[in-house]
């Protein structure tokens, strides 16, 4: 089983009881009857009987429904089916219905429930013919949070499903057409290998073929052109009998006229005042203070969703009535329907950092659908309370952290951000604080326009994307800086168009070539980032003083800088250098003493790590995942006291652990799956913070340490596909363990007694390694969220004190 595997069934159990998605799976092996299941009887009745003794028949009832209607689920019975043949049906099963999953709607959703019953009714799925069905309606309004709810209701009738968000925004992008007709495919067809060529009309015909084959469910949101339609889905006569498909738009002259058109309409008075106050009081009516004021605002915002929630969140820390009353005020004085100018009242209500915040992320980190982890990296290199002001955003409603953790913003509030900011200068873009628009920055460096008004540049020449041009302007216009044949086109920057820039802070130049001094680079700039970057060895004449975030992923780059640059980037917080595999050494990093972050994943060449590494008091974190010909560590590394999370993934050939690794008194995750250590050193139980301990597929561990038991904090201890041949007493003794995972341990013959103590353990994963044919041991699972298959072989018993368990959930 995989971690995400396990994420996907906690998030589940987290929202069965609101969503009612509930699953239940048996497995019976070893020639178990399902009428036993059903009824109780036979291995399982004694059972019973030693459960309604400890938990009472009231708890136990429930467990006794649950095997009656595992045991009706003749799918899974191994008297019919080969084992293996059961196993690939149940993976298969638990895919699908994990895939069920429901997309997230907002926390609050007044007036949708009517809403969705309304289209379920339209859409009517029973019926056998094909309807695709736009919503248009102004921005705002809710559209998108409609489709996702009506898509959350059918999730589970269709096993051929797609929910396409911002195509808008996505096709707008350099093969962005071709990203969203490789989504779609993936997403209808993830078992079959279609090819995605570069060409927008060859796609077509496959996703042709794939709609005529399947009956699916397809959502298209954001679309703002026909030519978009035509690339996902052509024509209506494509679908097979009973697909439904669903359009979202703010311009309904996009909708051919022989779909089923639905405007989505804004939300009633009462509907709006429920909203607003729940976001600016956090109570489904006003107090009767602001009740009057509250009508007055929700009159003036126009049922806009967006916008109610927005100018609600605006009020929520004001409790005055004066404060209100100045807030309509400024609210009057926008013209009516007019979104940006209601939203922008909550940006005027920010302090000058939190607004220039806002305009980074608006204007270049949603682009980039940056992680709200690198976005507080930067923001603090800036020297800005970045923690503090991402909460006051999502605070206000003007973010949002995605399910993935990246940022969010929604499109109105990102289009206003960066309408503030061409309003810098209409005419000329190297007069605006920040610049995303790829046509506005090859023009500014081309002509040499940069001021000291620039901040920030978000310039990404992802790989493949550079292909041949529809128009021969757009031909023209790139023709000057690209080199190179049709396949391996180049793009060339001059470091001297930068000169000028003496501000800017935030420069990203992926997939670029600079030419010229590197000293005509900004002194002042913060972060930098350079994925594919050219030079072997960043120059002696590059002098960041101040920079704080450098990323050279996936670069060619063999070493990072002569000693002189080394001396003057002191300021370096974070250093990123993820994929770049001829890097052989990293430099001595002994000058930068504030550094938190070093990522060196996948850096394939790398045997060493300097000894400086092991003295640097502020790291907070250190990767070196599938630095496959990693042989040795520092053998220092008393100075790492607030490393919080070592990764040692895939070092195939690392051999060896510091042995004061117990030195790290702040380290909660140590990742050492795949590594070839032979044994964890005896310090180890110095760890007394250490939360995660992973020895996946360490093929020569074999025992762990009797002093493992004193690592008080652990939470997860994963063993899976390892050497290890028993585990020690002291297991016993991690009162705060929550999963114990011994999946392909073909060597382990027995669980000591004292697995009894573990009162927090929840998952106790044991899969494909327990069975000694001597001794009659059947399994059976019954796991409301997933489900895993035990093969047993070796293990001969499970001991008695597992009954003191108390908290676990899952035994398999």
């Amino acid at each position: 089983m995989t971690r995400s595997w396990r994420e996907e069934r906690r998030s589940l159990r987290a929202c069965r009881g609101h969503s009612g998605f509930c699953s239940c799976y048996s497995c019976h092996i070893k020639q178990v009857d399902p009428s036993d299941v059903r009824r109780q009887k036979g291995p399982f009745e004694e059972d019973f009987v030693k459960l309604v003794q400890r938990f009472g028949e009231n708890k136990v009832v429930r467990w006794r429904r649950a095997t009656e209607k595992a045991g009706d689920i003749s799918d899974w019975d191994s008297r019919i089916w080969d084992e293996e043949q059961l196993v690939q049906r149940l993976v298969k099963r638990i895919s699908t219905e994990l895939s069920n999953t429901p997309i997230r709607v907002a926390a609050c959703t007044v007036g949708l429930n009517s809403r969705v019953e309304q289209l379920v009714r339209l859409l009517d799925v029973k019926s056998r013919g094909i309807l695709v069905l736009g919503l248009h309606g102004m921005g705002g309004v809710g559209k998108t949070t409609l489709a996702k709810a009506v898509y959350n209701k059918f999730v589970g009738q269709f096993e051929h499903r797609s929910f396409i968000s911002n195509v808008r925004e996505i096709s707008g992008k350099d093969d962005g057409l071709i990203s969203l007709q490789k989504k779609l495919i993936d997403d209808l067809y993830p078992d079959n290998k279609v090819v995605i060529t570069n060409e927008v009309k060859v796609n077509i015909e496959a996703i042709k073929r794939i709609l005529e084959e399947r009956k699916v469910i397809a959502v298209f949101d954001d679309v703002d052109d026909i030519s978009q339609l035509n690339a996902l889905c052509g024509k209506k006569e494509w679908f097979c009998e009973g697909s439904r498909i669903i359009i979202t738009t703010r311009d309904r002259g996009v909708l051919p006229e022989n779909y089923a058109h639905h405007e989505v309409q804004k939300l009633d008075p009462s509907e709006s005042l429920r909203l607003f106050s729940y976001h600016a009081l956090r109570r489904e009516k006003p107090a009767d203070q602001f009740l009057d004021l509250s009508k007055q605002i929700v009159s003036l915002t126009g049922g806009l969703p967006l916008a109610l929630e927005v100018f609600g969140a605006f009020l929520f820390d004001k409790r005055t009535i004066p404060e209100w009353e100045d807030a309509m005020g400024k609210l009057r004085k926008i013209r009516p329907d007019n979104l940006q100018g209601i939203l922008k009242i909550s940006f005027d209500g920010l302090d000058e950092q939190d607004r220039c915040i806002f305009l980074d992320i608006a204007c270049l980190f949603v682009e980039m659908e940056m992680k709200r982890e690198e976005a507080i990296d930067i923001l603090k290199g800036c020297g800005f309370r970045a923690e503090i002001a991402i909460s006051v955003l999502v605070a206000k409603s003007l973010i949002r952290i995605a399910e993935d953790d990246t940022l969010w913003m929604h499109d109105q509030l990102r289009d206003m951000g960066r309408q503030i900011v061409q309003q810098e200068n209409l005419l000329d873009a190297g007069q605006r604080s920040r610049l995303w628009d790829r046509h506005d920055i090859m023009s500014v460096l081309m002509l040499k326009k940069g001021t000291r008004s620039i901040q920030g540049i978000v310039l990404d020449f992802k790989e493949g994307i550079l292909k041949k041009k529809n128009s021969s302007a757009d031909t023209n216009f790139w023709g000057n800086h690209q080199h190179g044949s049709e396949n391996e086109r180049e793009t060339i920057l001059y470091t001297e168009s930068f000169e000028s820039m003496v501000s800017l802070r935030l420069l990203q130049i992926n997939y670029i070539k600079l030419e010229g001094k590197f000293k005509f680079l900004p002194a002042d700039l913060k972060w930098l980032q350079w994925k594919k970057c050219t030079v072997k060895t960043l120059p002696s004449d590059f002098c960041p003083f101040q920079l704080a975030v450098l990323d050279l992923s996936n670069s060619a780059i063999e070493h990072v800088w002569s000693s002189y640059t080394n001396k003057v980037a002191k300021n370096l917080m974070v250093m990123n250098f993820r994929g770049c595999w001829n890097l052989a050494a990293i430099p001595d990093l002994s000058e930068h003493q504030i550094l938190e972050k070093l990522v060196l994943e996948g850096c394939i060449k790398l045997t060493k790590i300097h000894e400086s590494v092991g003295n640097m008091s502020k790291l907070l974190h250190l990767n070196l995942r599938a630095c496959s010909s990693l042989i040795e560590l520092p053998s220092d590394v008393s100075g790492l006291k607030h490393l919080e999370k070592l990764i040692l993934s895939r070092c195939s050939k690392l051999k060896n652990l510091p042995e004061n690794l117990g030195s790290m008194r702040s380290l909660k995750e140590l990742l050492l799956d795949g590594t070839a250590i032979e044994k964890l050193p005896k310090s180890i139980f110095y760890l007394v913070k250490l939360e995660k301990l992973n020895l996946d597929n360490c093929q020569l561990l074999k025992q762990l340490p009797e002093c493992i038991g004193k690592l008080d904090a652990l939470k997860e201890l994963s063993l899976n596909h390892s050497a290890i041949e028993e585990l020690p007493d002291s297991v016993g003794s991690l009162a705060n363990l929550e999963q114990l995972s011994l999946i392909g341990c073909g060597s382990v013959t027995a669980i000591p007694d004292s697995i009894g103590n573990l009162k927090s353990l929840i998952e106790f994963l044991n899969w494909w390694n327990c069975y000694r044919k001597t001794a009659y041991f059947h399994w059976f699972i019954i796991i409301f969220e997933g489900f895993l298959c035990a093969k047993c072989q070796l293990l001969c018993k499970l001991p008695e004190s597992i009954e003191g368990l108390a908290s676990l959930v899952e035994l398999s």
